[in-house]
């Protein structure tokens, strides 16, 4: 049987994994450069709600992207992503 401490460790262990999983896997969702800048783990709805916010190239990159348009940028934006089991 296995301690509340070691549970946790292993909880956190794998809250770890995810977070690094989404700070190189989202990037990749946009055809402009993001940053993940806030990842945080919610145990009630057992979700990761993760921000994104434009890299300093970004604006750059959407303006060619659309033929030398103005692009501004002021938010950010917010993903919440939902735990699912693998039991079924």
């Amino acid at each position: 049987m296995t301690s509340l401490n070691e549970e946790m460790g292993d909880v956190q262990t794998e809250i770890d994994r995810v977070r690094e999983h989404l700070r190189t896997e989202v990037p990749d969702l946009f055809a402009f450069d993001v940053t993940v800048s806030r990842i945080e783990y919610n145990a009630n709805s057992n979700s990761v709600t993760l921000t994104v916010e434009p890299s300093s190239e970004a604006r750059k990159q959407i303006s060619e992207e659309f033929g030398g348009v103005r692009v501004r940028m002021e938010d950010q934006l917010s993903f919440e992503f939902q735990f699912t089991s693998g039991d079924s």
